[in-house]
């Protein structure tokens, strides 16, 4: 007889922008909606004491809602979802798995899960694929994977694979009602396998490098908020909470140039206090935890450029000169090159169409409608994407 376990299940939404598309009636992202609420009703009804969390990822990754067997709750998270850019599998997973790790230091004894639901239009890292798919084995978690529509891939690092590797189940639906019913197949219990346990007292010094491999990048301020810092209302307001104030301590800049957010709690910081921050913690590098939530983190390397040490006499902070500021300038982009652009406007995040010229932040690559650029100039005069200081032949 099986052993079966209450089980903590990640739902992974795909919200990149090929979620929009319409070959799946009504649009392919109601069918993923639909099937995450088959799949949450499905589960609770089979086991009330599984909880279920929701995380989404796109360019932007977001925490729709901590674990919960609220059934209510749960379904009105969905109603959260924000489409934007094109998503990075790998931060998808590292990010489940965080949220599951977390639980499994609290409480043993369970089943962690990961549901991944996506149309799989993903930018892939190969290298960082396999290290989530090995430290997801490493740590018993089960991943499935329920494709809508496009193209079935065969490699090592395809959703399939991936799925065999950690025990997990993977299905390809070609129409909106078989992904549907889809989610309620998803939902039964798993077999319980003998897994590493990486969190017993004698492995403690094998925890942090094996879970430094999931740290996230700080979420960048979406369009919404940009705006709002710009007005000087809504997240304009906000202060960083390291430092406690707009501008950075250390570089001197404004939060709207600056500021980051945390993928799981939301609180602000700057990336300069978040470099100073990470100085302190236990992980090596660029890598530390949340002061607020303790969710692993990576800073850029250029964020730890931006800082100095104290020095040993004055335990000051030595500031950086403005001037110092990366400068960048944007570059005009063909316009028989306009339709191979695989990413959208980092200003508004819309596709581009050959409606308006395209230009390309030389220091990031990020890319800009000729509209969008111009208003990024007047608002704040530097790429939104990295910061750099736009100069001007």
């Amino acid at each position: 007889m099986p052993d079966i376990k209450i089980e903590d299940t990640v739902i992974l939404l795909d919200t990149s922008r090929s979620m929009l598309r319409k070959d799946f009636k009504p649009s392919r992202l109601v069918i993923e909606l639909q099937t995450a609420k088959n799949f949450i009703q499905s589960k609770l009804s089979i086991d009330m004491k599984d909880r279920i969390s929701v995380i989404t990822f796109g360019e932007v990754s977001k925490k729709l809602i901590a674990f919960a067997f609220e059934e209510d709750k749960l379904i009105n998270s969905l109603k959260k979802i924000q489409i934007s850019g094109r998503g990075y599998l790998h931060e998808g997973i590292a990010f489940a798995l965080q949220v599951l790790v977390e639980e499994m230091r609290k409480i043993g004894g369970k089943t962690p899960r990961i549901f991944i639901i996506t149309d799989n239009k993903l930018s892939i890292d190969t290298k960082k694929i396999g290290k989530m798919v090995k430290i997801a084995k490493g740590l018993g978690v089960f991943i499935d994977a329920c494709q809508l529509g496009g193209t079935q891939d065969y490699g090592d690092n395809s959703l399939k694979r991936i799925t065999q590797l950690t025990g997990g189940e993977y299905g390809y639906f070609n129409n909106s009602k078989a992904i549907i019913n889809a989610g309620n197949a998803f939902a039964s219990k798993k077999n319980v396998r003998e897994t590493a346990d990486y969190f017993s007292p004698e492995k403690k010094d094998k925890i942090a490098p094996l879970v430094s491999e999931i740290a996230l990048p700080l979420r960048r301020p979406t369009l919404l908020d940009i705006r709002l810092m710009a007005k000087g209302t809504g997240k304009g307001q906000e202060k960083c909470q390291i430092c406690h104030s707009v501008k950075a301590a250390v570089t001197g800049a404004d939060f709207y140039s600056e500021g980051r957010f945390c993928p799981s709690c939301d609180r602000a910081m700057h990336l300069s206090c978040a470099a100073m921050w990470a100085k302190k913690t236990e992980y090596k590098d660029n890598v530390f935890r949340c002061p607020f939530c303790f969710f692993l983190l990576e800073l850029p390397r250029a964020a730890l450029k931006l800082v100095k040490e104290k020095t040993e006499e004055t335990q000051e902070i030595i500031v950086i000169d403005e001037d110092e500021k990366p400068d960048t300038k944007m570059a005009l982009i063909p316009n028989e090159k306009i339709d191979k652009i695989d990413s959208s406007c980092s200003y508004c995040h819309s596709i581009f169409l050959g409606d308006f010229k395209v230009f390309q932040c030389e220091n990031c690559n990020a890319y800009y409608h000729e509209p969008c650029l111009e208003k990024m100039k007047k608002e704040i005069k530097a790429c939104r994407y990295c910061g750099a200081k736009i100069t001007i032949d």
